[in-house]
């Protein structure tokens, strides 16, 4: 049986499938290569991102970090520069208090003047002496008005005149305080002049003294006061002349009262003189 036509048996069929390329075993058929390319796709983004994307990311990281630090820099620096404000102030205030306070103490040119204020108020206070005799004297009987003075002599007078009997300076007490006197804290900051002073005058007379010598500039302490009647003033019954004995209820002499005290003016200390105090409180802080 002979063959007709075209037909050549044995041939390879006319449609056959393509022929994919073969790599190292592997047939790369379009899903394959689409594979394929997808891996070298997230291969590359991958490479991408770490070449370019992460260092970048740790700059921007970096870099915020920084800007955060700074701010956070930035605001200590204005907290601390409010702080710096409030303590300006602060010591501001505490100058103004300190010198406040200096000025309550003496200083060494009020204390020069110290007797002069004081003669000041006890004269203040025999203004009117005259005019307290004359009306005291005007109730007197006719013959204790004839012998005032031999009258004054032997009972006290009339009227009481204020008297400074005494203005001595202690040297023994004054200098820098160590005594504990004010108290520890008060040792070696300050310094005391101490005068002992005696007045004499009615009662009327020496309160007021007092109460001005509070009132004067230094700050001065009154410690260690006495008073006393004068002896003159404790015997005011006299003989009439006429055989009895009679209390002038009317024309009695001014009672006179003497007192005695120490009068102490603290100052403050200068730099130096706290340098040299250091050494002498030391040891009595530290017992």
């Amino acid at each position: 049986m002979s063959a007709g036509g075209d037909f050549i048996p044995g041939d390879q069929p006319f449609d056959a499938g393509p022929d994919h390329p073969t790599v190292f075993g592997i047939r790369f058929t379009p899903i394959v290569s689409g594979i394929a390319l997808a891996l070298l796709g997230l291969i590359g983004a991958g490479a991408l991102l770490f070449y370019l994307a992460l260092p970048e990311w740790e700059r921007y990281q970096q870099l915020d970090a920084k800007v955060k630090q700074t701010e956070s820099d930035i605001q200590q620096q204005q907290a601390l520069l409010q702080e710096i404000d409030v303590a300006k102030k602060e010591l501001e205030d505490a100058k103004r208090q300190r010198d406040d306070v200096l000025t309550l103490f003496a200083s060494e040119a009020s204390l020069d003047t110290l007797l002069l204020d004081l003669n000041r108020q006890i004269d203040a206070r025999n203004v009117d002496l005259g005019r307290r005799r004359s009306q005291k004297l005007a109730l007197c009987p006719p013959y204790i008005q004839q012998n005032v003075r031999e009258f004054e002599d032997k009972y006290g007078e009339l009227a009481a005149k204020a008297q400074l009997k005494g203005f001595t300076p202690n040297k023994v007490l004054t200098g820098v305080i160590t005594d504990s006197s004010y108290g520890a804290q008060v040792n070696g900051k300050l310094k005391r002049q101490v005068v002992s002073v005696e007045l004499a005058g009615n009662y009327e007379q020496t309160a007021a003294i007092l109460q001005s010598i509070e009132r004067l500039q230094p700050l001065l302490v009154i410690r260690e006061l006495t008073s006393s009647l004068g002896d003159k003033s404790k015997n005011t019954t006299i003989y009439t002349g006429v055989g009895d004995f009679t209390r002038l209820s009317p024309c009695q002499p001014d009672p006179k009262i003497t007192t005695k005290f120490q009068l102490e003016a603290l100052l403050p200390l200068g730099p130096e003189e706290v340098v040299k105090a250091a050494p002498a409180t030391q040891p009595a802080q530290t017992k």
